[in-house]
């Protein structure tokens, strides 16, 4: 390997400037950390990825990164489009069934600070390179791509491609954020992938078709609309920029098609609008769906993101967002260690932590998988009249019974938890989980139930970036103080005001609650009784020998 001179250092190099990595630049970038961010596509190139829902948790993050709004703003899909899901024959054929508001609401929920936002790729891009633009501490290269690297015990030698030739950085920690395909992963750490393989062939292709939307005659223009007819095709059309550009999915793909044949698939979706029209394909073709992980995401220095750590079915809309979630959880430890604050456990607990979200999420998405038009149609859901129309009716609930999880989905968004983290506190209270149903719990590991104060903020909004400790009885919060302070431990106490705290109470149900930056829980309590012990198990200096109920 030549020896290329080393150009530059910074705290935190990140390969990969698609969401995911633009997301943990920011987060850092906030906390005072610099980094550097090699992105191999040019800045002006296009990309359509499959992304479209940023959900309820990524948007809590983007309102923490200052961004909540800014991707509302830059939606560029029209307003007329409701953002609901269709079930139909055909575009221009029946309503089979209907879910209103699926995917974005007019008005805030109280289990949460924001809501979704459904958005293609596009706008979420545009937005996050938005605010690294503000972030002086962000430095983004484009069209330069991370060739290898090699760590030692000081930090990470990166060798990089770019306009230039070749060229190293140094930096403290290497994160892999490079996609699907990641090299890194694959030829540099030798890391295989565990789970579930080849789970479908699919297709994606992105298309523009000016007069597609004179032909929606089954049901208004919507979000996501899925052909279930005597095909059994498993299609679907999403709008992708004012109403003129859209993206046609289809998964699996009949084993007499071609994913990659333009032609067959343009044919294929006139039969599913019922009529044929001008239209000119932008990119698309074949991929493979999986649901598989890293068995681990740490390996030294150098940690993985995104989908360089997982795959996982489209059925749900999680990719993108659990590696947002990767980003919340990975920035503040890189933060605390460079900061000189956070203990050598803090790279292991991203491991754990990560990796249990994503099982509990792969593994929904995966039972959403199983289920579509090839199993729920019924012979007969096209006919005229009120026979066609008890099928239908028939259909329609099957899909509420065993589709609507794909949709309904807040569980798999707010419920998932860390119960096997080492620098967590656990107290022995249930953990409730589900992946439909989304039930709030304060247990230790869980995300922190959210509340709306009376003075119209969120209790997220008065989170620092470090812990917060939230005291809703009299309790002597000194000794926490004085020992965070002393370690260097950002440390915030919030006391909400009397109107707020019975509220609190019952979510809560415990006097003091320790919250960390990215709003999960690290303990709660009754006494602040050995502050060392607990920072140091939350900073991961120490684990804890065993499980305590105070």
């Amino acid at each position: 390997m030549s020896r290329t001179p080393v150009e530059a250092s910074t705290s935190v190099a990140i390969a990969g400037g698609g969401p995911v990595g633009m997301a943990l630049a920011i987060d850092l970038a906030q906390r005072g950390v610099a980094s550097v961010v090699f992105e191999s596509r040019a800045e002006a190139d296009r990309f359509s990825a499959r992304t479209n829902m940023t959900n309820v948790r990524s948007m809590e993050h983007f309102r923490r990164w200052g961004i909540a709004d800014a991707l509302r703003e830059n939606d560029p899909v029209s307003p007329r489009i409701q953002r609901d899901v269709a079930f139909v024959t055909r575009l221009n054929g029946h309503l089979i069934q209907h879910f209103p508001r699926a995917y974005e609401w007019d008005e805030r929920l109280p289990i949460a600070s924001e809501v979704a936002e459904w958005a293609p790729n596009e706008a979420i891009e545009k937005t996050l390179r938005a605010r690294a633009a503000q972030l002086p501490l962000i430095d983004v290269r484009f069209g330069h791509e991370v060739e290898s690297f090699e760590q030692d015990d000081e930090g990470v030698t990166v060798r990089v491609t770019g306009p230039d030739g070749p060229q190293a950085f140094r930096s403290d920690y290497l994160v892999a954020a490079d996609g699907s395909r990641s090299r890194l992963r694959s030829r540099i750490l030798n890391v295989r992938m565990e789970g579930k393989p080849n789970l479908a062939r699919s297709f994606l292709w992105h298309l523009r078709a000016p007069g597609l939307a004179e032909h929606w005659k089954a049901s208004p223009m919507v979000s996501m609309t899925l052909f279930y007819n005597e095909d059994r095709n498993c299609d679907s059309l999403v709008p992708q920029s004012g109403e003129d550009q859209w993206a046609y999915f289809c998964s699996p793909v009949p084993d007499h098609m071609d994913g990659d044949d333009w032609e067959a698939c343009r044919d294929m979706l006139f039969r599913a609008v019922g009529a044929e029209f001008e239209v000119e394909p932008l990119e698309g073709g074949t991929f493979i769906t999986h649901s598989m992980q890293a068995p681990r995401y740490d390996f030294g220095r150098v940690l993985l993101a995104g989908d360089a750590a997982h795959l996982v079915s489209p059925m749900g809309g999680f990719g993108m967002n659990i590696g947002i979630g990767d980003a919340a959880d990975l920035g503040w430890k890189l933060a605390a260690l460079v900061e000189g604050w956070g203990g050598s456990l803090l790279l292991a607990s991203y491991s754990i932590e990560r990796g249990e979200a994503a099982r509990f999420i792969l593994d929904g998405c995966e039972r959403n998988q199983a289920v579509g038009a090839s199993e729920l149609v019924r012979e007969g859901i096209e006919d005229p009249g009120p026979l066609g129309d008890a099928v239908r009716a028939q259909v329609a609930e099957d899909i509420r019974v065993q589709k609507a999880r794909q949709f309904k989905r807040m569980g798999g968004q707010l419920g998932y938890r860390y119960s096997s983290s080492p620098i967590i506190l656990r107290d022995g209270a249930a953990e409730p989980a589900d992946f439909e149903d989304y039930v709030p719990s304060a247990a230790p590991g869980n995300r922190a139930p959210h509340h709306w104060l009376k003075d119209g903020s969120s209790l997220y909004d008065h989170i620092g970036q470090g812990f917060t400790l939230l005291v809703l009885d009299a309790i002597d919060t000194e000794p926490l103080r004085r020992a965070a302070a002393a370690r260097g431990v950002p440390l915030d106490v919030l006391t909400p005001g009397e109107p707020d705290r019975a509220a609190l109470h019952d979510l809560y149900r415990a006097p003091a609650t320790l919250i960390r930056t990215d709003h999960h829980v690290a303990w709660r309590g009754h006494a602040l009784d050995d502050v060392d012990r607990l920072l140091d198990v939350v900073t991961g200096s120490s684990a804890w020998p065993a499980a305590v109920t105070r």
